[in-house]
């Protein structure tokens, strides 16, 4: 019984470890062909003025904007969602820690302390998300909608 969690466990590090390569990977393929479209287009560019008034055109601005890889989306509805991501990974952390700690010999200690400090991270996360979306609330942040909500 004991061997299977291992596999399981091993077979689960080996995919998120592939998924951090694969990721990474597709984002620097997608950041060097952006910076090749955005250094050809602005090779077309000849002076300052001309620049200037093909930023304030729609299709400028979007280039703008698109002069940074990746953009954090800074809404109410990621931080909260962040903030119980993290919560609910942490209390499970915690308590597969405290269940372990009665399953592996000489380890109470250890897996107890961990244990508890994990299942406290998490439900201050979780309390966290809970405070984030009252507070949102009654701003009136989450009326706007996840798509109306200025980035910051």
């Amino acid at each position: 019984m004991d061997g299977n969690w291992v596999g399981i466990a091993f077979f689960a590090a080996v995919v998120w470890i592939a998924w951090i390569v694969f990721s990474s990977v597709r984002r620097y393929k997608v950041a060097r062909l952006q910076s090749e479209v955005q250094a050809s287009l602005l090779q077309r560019i000849d002076s300052s003025q001309s620049l200037i008034a093909y930023a304030e055109t729609p299709a400028g601005r979007q280039f703008v904007d698109s002069l940074t890889v990746e953009r954090e989306q800074r809404t109410p509805y990621t931080r909260i969602l962040n903030s119980v991501q993290a919560g609910i990974v942490l209390t499970c952390f915690g308590l597969a820690m405290l269940w372990l700690r009665s399953r592996i010999p000489f380890s109470a200690e250890g897996f107890t302390v961990f244990g508890t400090l994990a299942v406290g991270l998490g439900v201050g996360f979780g309390v966290s998300g809970a405070a984030s979306y009252i507070l949102s609330r009654s701003f009136g942040l989450l009326e706007q909608g996840p798509d109306t909500v200025r980035r910051g």
